[in-house]
């Protein structure tokens, strides 16, 4: 099939509907496509390149390392995915999203340059993110790995450190279906000569034996630093190094990577301006709070991790005497299982979503889910997140708290729910 190529001139849509048709299949593992357009665009010689995989945190991991630099003076490239509203929400210079023209602008460099290669709709996002660094030259720039680490797109670099933040189960069929497996792909983003931070509490053996044998130097959670958390403290012990810190908006857990990791390069800030960059930092889709009354949170958590992270922040508001109210709609190849198992002591009130994108769930499997985890749910279903907020926001008493979480396209349903509301 023959695709009509956009140009220079074409619209940001045009370009992604494009990269949406050219190849395949959504998903296509291996580097060796990806690699032979890198090297010949100069992408895998870009300086100052830090990785971050794992299961959950990726996001604030990044957002978090972003910010510290930031408060040094230093210029920061940052991609991730995926976006919750906009395509330009992946690609950030300086903590600010950038206009349609540069990424079209690099759509048609990287166009022009693959040749008759194929790419997926990730690896062409990944490149071309890649592209607009080499144009702009920021000082440093993180990359969050997309699926996994070995194979990624984003693993053509030469990092100059690799950060795992967590290890869970998810993507199983790419991955594999235990701590283990996934932890050996997810270690593929080592490097012999960098250093590697794994913020994991319990790290898989598969993760040291592999840095074991490439020779890597591992700077481990619970091992070489530790963090702990009380209601209005984050304190933080990494050798000679203790910090005491304001509790984050974001989890500790991630906080003390990203700091572990800009300590290990000689790149963190005095803790006055760690204090200032905390104090301020919060994550659009990680327990973003809509709206205050009523009160409505929304949060990614779409695997039993980050699920029980969730379970962890209502449980606050449920000593507080709160009835929580939750709005769930999934993927069809999550574990909706064990993400209801996570949250379900935390919830008196079930309503479910149908979810129209691709992959999405119908609020009719996600009842039969949890029917087999909760006895006798007090379950609405819903066409949408939309009709399922309208709905229970017409009923909403002030002890209550609504929670919208599933998957990244709920909160983006919230979140463009609530931006036309306004």
């Amino acid at each position: 099939m023959t695709h009509v190529v956009p140009s220079q001139s074409s619209s940001l849509d045009d370009w992604l509907c494009y990269l949406e048709s050219i190849h395949p299949s959504n998903i296509d593992m291996g580097l060796t496509r990806v690699r032979q357009v890198g090297e010949k665009l100069g992408y895998t010689a870009l300086p100052n390149v830090i990785l971050i995989a794992g299961t959950n945190g990726k996001g604030t991991t990044a957002r978090c390392l972003e910010a510290l630099l930031l408060s040094q003076g230093y210029s920061v490239g940052t991609y991730a995915s995926p976006h919750l509203i906009r395509y330009n929400e992946r690609v950030r210079i300086n903590g600010s999203e950038l206009p349609d023209q540069d990424h079209v602008a690099a759509f048609h460099a990287l166009e022009q340059g693959r040749g008759e290669i194929s790419l997926t709709y990730f690896e062409f996002g990944t490149l071309a993110a890649l592209e607009v660094f080499k144009q702009k030259q920021p000082d440093y720039i993180l990359l969050e790995v997309g699926l996994g680490g070995r194979l990624d797109a984003t693993n053509i670099v030469e990092p100059i450190a690799s950060v795992i933040t967590t290890i869970d189960l998810d993507h199983k069929e790419y991955l594999g279906d235990t701590r283990e497996l996934v932890g050996r792909e997810k270690a593929g983003i080592f490097r012999a000569n960098a250093p590697a931070i794994v913020g994991d509490l319990a790290i898989p053996s598969s993760i040291w034996q592999y840095a074991e044998e490439l020779g890597t130097q591992v700077t481990a959670a619970q091992k070489d630093y530790s963090f702990a958390l009380t209601a209005d403290l984050l304190t933080y012990q990494n050798g000679d190094l203790t910090l005491s810190l304001p509790v984050p908006n974001i989890p500790a857990q991630n906080v003390a990577t990203a700091i572990t990791t800009l300590y290990t390069l000689g790149l963190l800030p005095n803790e006055n301006t760690i204090c200032d960059v905390l104090a301020n930092l919060t994550v659009e889709g990680r327990f973003q709070c809509l709206s205050e009354q009523p009160l409505v949170y929304a949060d990614v958590a779409h695997n039993p991790e980050s699920a029980r992270y969730l379970a962890s922040k209502l449980a606050t508001f449920q000593a507080q005497g709160k009835t929580i109210i939750a709005l769930a709609g999934m993927l069809q190849d999550k574990d909706q299982k064990a993400v209801f198992n996570a949250v379900k002591s935390n919830i008196d009130q079930w309503h479910l979503a149908n979810l129209t994108c691709f992959r999405g769930d119908k609020a009719d499997n996600l009842l039969q889910q949890l029917h087999s985890e909760v006895d006798k749910p007090n379950a609405t279903i819903h066409d949408s997140v939309a009709s399922g907020l309208q709905s229970v926001l017409a009923n909403m008493p002030e002890d209550q708290l609504l929670i919208v979480f599933g998957s990244f396209y709920t909160v983006a349903d919230a979140i463009a729910f609530w931006q036309n509301k306004e």
